[in-house]
């Protein structure tokens, strides 16, 4: 749980002989909502569980206390269900403290009848911290192929027509004050939460612009409003949006809530993609970087540099310095090309992987 969600989508969804009970529909009026999944109710409500063989917890546990979380492993081990916990995120990418997500996720691990996470870094600070031995298994794509494919292909066509020497090089004039032909480097502000740094990142960034390059910022344009009252938490993350958007080479773009195709679309004009996350573990903007074949800048934090796997341009985000962002940017743009996913194959290892945990954690839990 929760079933919704692409990446339990991706990897579990295909898993032979493996039944997804469907997230509950907490709202006819909102059907789209399924946050907070009911079953972490179990100790309070123990019908929730009810036609379940198996929990695997993956997201969302952050509203409930870590004694709640404590709680709900009881409920789930009282019943004789195995579970299964997917080590996500050591640190919660939006909190600020990370030490309620850590005794939240303690908890699941110590009760867990099996571990996994995404990478060995990840895999070898659960066995530090709590003693188990995680099973790592890698990311799937974050979308379907047939949303990001052609986006894909688009990206490899332009910048393909953007080398020096083309004979179709793009000629013109393009958005924000930029040749056509120039090159974008965006960076997704989402609704502004605590993990993503704005205030402190994006001056630097801008400064570290090369020459002919240009800055796009997309932000949810409800999220910039309010952060505009000068008592909201993020109104230095305002201001410094609004400052830049000033400048020629920089163009915010605050937005509504994106469909998948319309983010892909967007992210696909990008040259680069800067990712602007403060803390965290593991990142799915990553894995659609991937589906995309878009460069990250990745900020060095948790194990992102090793879920991408490949050299590519990276950061401080405590201390994100001009010069160090400089090469990070040239690193990103000047890289080959990302190699293009094995989408079915990827998908068919990772649920493959999960059916033969399912399988042996359920005959333990008979035996």
């Amino acid at each position: 749980m929760p079933a919704g969600h692409d990446y339990v989508r991706h990897a579990v969804g295909s898993a032979a002989g493996v039944l997804v009970l469907d997230d509950p529909l907490l709202d006819p009026a909102d059907p789209g909502r399924w946050w907070p999944h009911p079953a972490l109710e179990a100790a309070e409500r123990p019908e929730v569980l009810d036609g379940a063989d198996l929990v695997h917890v993956h997201f969302g546990y952050e509203h409930r206390s870590p004694g709640q979380v404590a709680g709900f492993v009881s409920a789930v081990r009282g019943r004789g269900l195995p579970l299964v916990v997917t080590v996500h995120d050591l640190r919660n990418p939006h909190e600020a403290d990370p030490a309620a997500h850590l005794e939240r996720t303690g908890h699941l691990v110590r009760g867990a009848d099996a571990v996994i996470t995404l990478t060995e870094g990840a895999a070898d600070e659960i066995r530090r911290r709590w003693g188990a031995n995680a099973q790592v298994i890698p990311h799937p794509r974050l979308m379907p192929a047939g949303t990001t494919e052609p986006y894909r292909l688009r990206r490899l066509d332009r910048t393909r027509l953007r080398q020096p020497g083309h004979p179709s090089r793009l000629q013109g004039s393009g958005p924000v004050g930029r040749p056509a032909g120039g090159r974008i480097v965006g960076v997704v502000m989402g609704s502004l939460r605590a993990g993503i740094a704005a205030e402190g990142l994006l001056p630097h960034l801008a400064d570290a612009l090369p020459d002919g390059v240009a800055l796009v910022v997309m932000v949810r344009a409800t999220a910039l409003t309010a952060a505009r009252a000068p008592d909201h938490a993020r109104h230095e993350a305002a201001l410094a949006l609004d400052r830049l958007a000033e400048r020629p080479d920089i163009e915010i773009r605050p937005h509504d809530l994106l469909t998948d195709d319309e983010l892909c679309r967007s992210l696909a004009g990008f040259d680069a993609l800067v990712l602007p996350h403060r803390h965290g573990t593991h990142s799915g903007w990553l894995e659609l970087c991937r589906d995309l074949g878009l460069p990250p800048v990745i900020p060095d934090v948790g194990y992102l540099v090793e879920q991408w796997g490949s050299d590519t341009g990276r950061y401080d985000p405590e201390d994100p310095r001009v010069d160090e962002l400089r090469r990070a940017l040239a690193a990103a743009l000047s890289a080959p090309p990302v190699p293009a996913r094995a989408a079915d194959a990827e998908d068919e290892a990772v649920a493959a992987a999960h059916t033969a945990l399912y399988r042996g954690t359920v005959q333990t839990a008979c035996s």
